[in-house]
């Protein structure tokens, strides 16, 4: 496939957890692994973001999707707000042009930006945190990570296989441990680290309480690299493979009831209305099962390292 085709596939309709780019698999720079994306210009590099800055980013109307979890992202770029009676938790910023947006629909729902006290992330790439810098100066909120990704946050750059756009760099006033907790009032969120697609690839944990009913609920960050990116030896993440089957059996012990991502407009297709009217039982319970769909995952991505391993091995 040339670079064109896939560049019109990213300006078409792909997410960020799914980036499928220039397979040049016929170039002779590429030493047979195929999607190498040091091979894009970086005039293809900006074209392949609009759309994350166009419209995946539309505004959308806020709405809580269950217990003290509101989504206040865009079409389908997640930004999610966790209330607590001691301040409020926000995760994810999305790319910098949504800050305002993410600000009106904090405010439609009735709640202050400046009570926002802890603003995490789900990983260190634009479209997740290029409104951080924004965003913690709105709200004077503390900023917390993992530490590769904490190290990306105050860099302003991609320091993962993807490499893509930057974002003013942010204090990083907390960095977490894998499973260390963070804390307003009775709202308790534990970090899972699941490296692969950055670093510091997160998945954020909680209970809530919904209809009078308890509901442990994830927001699932990411794990396993973009589709296209180099795996073995990548020069930019050398321990990537090994740290992301770790990540796979770290996400693997959880048991969430309910599960949230950081592009949601397939998982919310069909049944944002019945969110939004805030029909019971959740409509989310509907969705794939937790332990299938970490399987699937690590699955596909054990594929792919089998594969690129037995491409190096015929060099």
């Amino acid at each position: 496939m040339s670079v064109s085709k896939n560049l019109l596939l990213l300006l078409v309709g792909l997410t960020a957890s799914s980036l499928v780019v220039a397979q040049g698999a016929a170039d002779d720079d590429n030493q047979g692994i195929p999607g190498r994306l040091d091979l894009m210009s970086s005039e293809e590099r900006v074209a392949a973001g609009l759309a994350f800055h166009t419209h995946m980013s539309e505004p959308v109307e806020p709405f809580r999707v269950l217990g003290n979890i509101y989504f206040v992202g865009t079409s389908n770029i997640g930004s999610y707000l966790i209330s607590s009676p001691e301040g409020h938790f926000l995760i994810d910023t999305g790319v910098a042009g949504m800050a305002p947006k993410i600000r009106d629909s904090v405010e439609a729902l009735g709640f202050d930006m400046r009570d926002i006290r802890v603003l995490l992330s789900s990983h260190a790439h634009f479209d997740h945190v290029q409104g951080h810098a924004i965003v913690q100066r709105m709200s004077g909120a503390q900023v917390m990570a993992i530490a590769g990704d904490a190290d990306a946050l105050e860099a302003g750059h991609d320091l993962s296989p993807l490499a893509f756009e930057g974002w003013e760099p942010v204090n990083v006033d907390r960095r977490l441990q894998d499973g260390e907790e963070v804390t307003l009032g009775n709202v308790t969120l534990t970090p899972t680290w699941a490296p692969g697609h950055t670093q510091g690839c997160t998945t954020w944990s909680l209970d809530t309480t919904d209809s009078g009913e308890s509901v442990n609920v994830a927001i699932f960050g990411c794990n396993g690299p973009n589709e296209g990116v180099q795996l073995v030896n990548n020069p930019r993440f050398p321990e990537l493979v090994e740290q992301s089957l770790q990540g796979f059996d770290n996400l693997a012990r959880l048991q969430p009831d309910i599960y949230l991502t950081g592009h949601p407009q397939q998982p919310f297709e069909g049944i944002e209305h019945q969110m939004r009217v805030q029909m019971r039982p959740h409509p989310l319970l509907r969705q794939q099962p937790w332990a299938e769909f970490i399987a699937q995952r690590r699955s596909e991505f054990e594929a792919r390292v089998a594969a690129e391993r037995a491409r190096l091995a015929n060099l």
